[in-house]
């Protein structure tokens, strides 16, 4: 039995190798938007699908994008000349009598209306409204513009769906550039990450479906991985305990290592932690303020995809005097009242060692490195918050 797991694993191990060396497993954002966290605002798309509609901008495109939309909307007759086409005029947010739509575009006889939508849904009346503000115009096209072609709730409107215009703007992309400058390369670049972008925000990004496809397959031997990091976590402080206290006469006599439980108090709850520490032996006599380097980590349950619930490792510290001058001193964030510097620890295991060893062996590099940095500093702190 455990023969096939392994091999199932070595499987699993194989594939993500594979799609790594394809350049299909990336981690992170690829777009301007994805890294500005906008890729579902609809303000941003709004001012990028302006920029697309309008003929002259520097993405060189010229009126190709807007005929496209024109050819959704049944309004093919409108695209006849594109050189017409080329004279249009794109304005947003303009203020109709009772509405307000997110594009229109004053184009050779016609006015083509666009309310986008990426995630809410339409206002109540607002397609009614914004048809019988912008009736009076010159033949005017009325379109609704949503990730799948939502209908809209005024009959007057046209929907359209982002994965078609999607489509459009690719076959678009593929003509040469319309000047050749090089204020038009950029604003060809900047076209081709809005595509990224709407590809992403309509699952049709080629990375996020190597990663969808890996995990749909394999996501239960994933949660089943899962489960057993949390379990196997829950017995970290007691190889960190063993592992540090064969440290301990490594770095200098009179240190010792000790176990404490404590209540950490939270920005909205309490929590019960464990932190298991080296010090010097007077840092650690139970009943008076301890302090020390080591590992700290929640009782009630371990979580490492949670940073709440992750261990972490640092300076813990019971006096407040003490901890206060440590995260003054180092310009560290405290945590819950008992620790005055801390960070999570690394949980990817060295290779070659049991997980929990491995892991213990990262506790240990963390205070091997405090200690021999800072102890003369967290003495001389101590001994000056003492004597005061």
């Amino acid at each position: 039995m455990a023969m096939v797991a392994d091999q199932r694993w070595a499987r699993h191990a194989a594939e993500l190798t594979r799609l790594r060396a394809s350049g299909q497993w990336l981690s992170g954002p690829s777009t301007a938007l994805g890294v500005l966290d906008r890729e579902a605002q609809e303000a941003a798309h709004e001012r990028y699908l302006a920029f697309l509609l309008d003929p002259q901008a520097t993405h060189g495109l010229g009126p190709a994008v807007l005929a496209a939309l024109l050819r959704r909307a049944g309004r093919g007759d409108l695209t006849r000349s594109p050189a017409a086409l080329d004279r249009s005029l794109v304005d947003r947010q303009i203020a109709g009598a009772t509405s307000r739509p997110d594009i229109v575009v004053a184009g050779p006889g016609f006015t083509l209306v666009v309310e986008l939508k990426i995630r809410a849904g339409e206002g109540k009346g607002q397609t009614g409204r914004q048809a019988d503000d912008f009736a009076h115009c010159p033949d005017p096209v009325f379109v609704y513009l949503t990730p799948s072609g939502v209908a809209p709730a005024d009959g007057r409107f046209r929907a359209v769906s982002l994965v078609d215009l999607a489509q459009d703007l690719a076959v678009a992309l593929r003509a040469p550039l319309r000047w050749g400058g090089e204020h038009e390369k950029r604003g060809r670049a900047v076209t081709r990450d809005y595509l990224n972008a709407l590809e992403e925000l309509l699952g049709m990004s080629p990375v996020d479906e190597a990663a969808a496809r890996f995990w749909l397959t394999n996501n239960q031997d994933m949660l089943t991985a899962q489960k057993a990091a949390k379990r196997l976590l829950v017995g970290l402080p007691d190889r960190a305990h063993a592992a540090l206290s064969a440290l301990a006469p490594k770095l200098g006599a009179g240190l010792a290592v000790a176990r404490i439980e404590y209540t950490a108090v939270g920005e909205l709850h309490e929590y019960q932690e464990v932190a298991v520490v080296l010090g010097h032996k007077e840092w650690l006599v139970p009943g008076r303020p301890r302090c020390g380097f080591g590992l700290g980590q929640r009782l009630e349950r371990v979580d490492p995809d949670d940073p709440r619930w992750s261990p972490f490792v640092g300076f813990y510290c019971e006096d407040a005097r003490l901890r206060d001058a440590v995260s003054a001193h180092f310009a560290r964030e405290q945590w819950g009242r008992h620790w005055a510097r801390w960070a999570h620890l690394p949980l990817t295991p060295p290779p070659g060692l049991p997980v929990l060893d491995g892991l213990a062996q990262r506790v240990v590099e963390s205070v091997t490195a405090g200690w021999r940095a800072d102890a003369t500093v967290m003495e001389s702190l101590r001994t000056a918050e003492s004597v005061t």
